[in-house]
């Protein structure tokens, strides 16, 4: 007999990503880490394959007391974390419009808050089908109608076409919609969006928005968005945001995960934009409820550490930790798209971030295979996902030349 609900009845299926971890880290167990290649995960290691943990972010940690540790926050999350995460996220491109922010646990819970709030039951949600796999299970979670549109034309530039086709199809019967857009640096594949596409995607939604009846909500996913550039040019889209009609929202999701190698600690926050202060208002009354109402508020401690290396020596020694981790992706990154050329081997265009990526529409039969000889990626529906985050350079040119094996 089932007793839960049937919205709340799932199959026992491991998440894919963690089993395949699972499998590589028996693979190392049996045969040796130098005998096994792990590019499965999104974590950050280094060449030896231990996770990479900021020196200047545990360091502010371990000067932190127990008591700041162990205390609540406010449910909204610090007002100092709040308005330095906003100063961070935005730098010189920081619209002119009305801005908000609410701490959440990790990135996920800002999306998860604003597909909560932003979108009733039924509801359509468009993503790009090359995504991160959660935004479907969150919107089965809440009963909300995910749908993909096609990220590419056949040369790897964003497809502005279909999401205008799907769009007009998903606003045909309903007055209310979500797109997800995960740029720059996007999972799985490491594409970003150029300013001349995100003018596409702002023209496109403004032109819909004519009609008034209509709202429409943008959600820009940027946990990678430390590991897309220079630490500005990558920045510089945000300014498009301005001047937006009052029924378009944009709820820009921030994680400390990547960007300050903080995945346990779940901090991160929502920070909303838009043109109309009853808007904004209503934005930061239910994200705030929603807190209260699932996690009641977000650790405490990364919202302090994010204030203390925000500024003087400790800001200093956190660019210097992030600088090197770029540097140390940047290589890995020229190694593989090297191999893969000289390999024959067709990528999708990476312009940073965590992961490559490789079409095929073999990607499971592959990874089976590959797996055989202790090669461990991560398999989906459009293709084979590359963690470069975790992939000593050393290693790629054999992980190369195992995919093109079977490939």
């Amino acid at each position: 007999m089932t007793m839960t609900i049937k919205s709340a009845t799932w199959s026992n299926e491991p998440d894919l990503a963690f089993d395949m971890k699972r499998k590589a880290e028996e693979a190392c167990k049996i045969y040796g880490d130098d005998q096994v290649i792990n590019s499965v995960l999104g974590t950050l290691a280094d060449d030896e394959g231990r996770i990479i943990a900021f020196p200047s972010v545990y360091k502010a940690l371990d000067e932190l007391s127990k008591g700041e540790i162990a205390s609540y926050a406010p449910i909204e999350g610090d007002r100092e974390y709040l308005d330095k995460l906003i100063d961070i996220l935005f730098d010189d491109y920081k619209p002119d419009a009305y801005i908000r922010a609410v701490s959440s646990p990790g990135g996920t819970g800002a999306i998860r808050s604003a597909l909560w709030s932003y979108v009733d039951k039924g509801d359509p949600v468009l993503c790009h089908n090359y995504c991160w796999g959660v935004y479907k299970t969150m919107c089965q979670e809440f009963c909300r109608d995910f749908r993909t549109y096609e990220f590419f034309n056949e040369d790897f530039s964003f497809n502005i076409d279909d999401l205008a086709a799907r769009l007009d199809e998903a606003l045909s019967d309903r007055d209310r919609t979500a797109i997800i857009i995960n740029s720059p640096a996007n999972n799985p594949t490491g594409y970003s969006l150029s300013d001349r596409e995100w003018d596409l995607v702002i023209d496109l939604l403004k032109d819909r928005a004519r009609d008034k009846d209509k709202k429409l909500t943008l959600l820009v996913d940027v946990a990678y968005l430390e590991y897309a550039g220079d630490g500005k040019s990558q920045r510089e889209f945000f300014t498009k945001f301005t001047n937006l009609p009052e029924n378009i929202m944009v709820v820009v999701c921030f994680s400390m995960s990547k960007a300050y190698t903080a995945y346990g600690m779940r901090c991160g926050a929502a920070v909303g934009i838009s043109s109309s202060q009853k808007a904004i208002e209503d934005f930061e009354n239910s994200f705030t409820h929603t807190a209260r109402a699932n996690w009641s508020n977000v650790n405490h401690a990364p919202q302090k550490i994010l204030v203390k290396l925000s500024q003087g020596q400790d800001l200093e020694a956190y660019k210097k930790d992030l600088e090197e981790a770029k540097d140390l992706l940047t290589k890995r990154a020229e190694v593989f798209i090297r191999e893969a050329r000289q390999n024959n081997i067709r990528t999708i265009p990476y312009f940073g971030g965590f992961f490559a990526f490789i079409p095929t529409d073999r990607a499971f039969e592959i990874s089976d295979k590959l797996e055989k000889d202790h090669i461990f990626v991560l398999p989906q529906s459009k293709g084979l996902r590359i963690a470069l985050c975790r992939t000593p350079a050393r290693l790629i040119p054999d992980l190369v030349q195992g995919i093109k094996k079977y490939l």
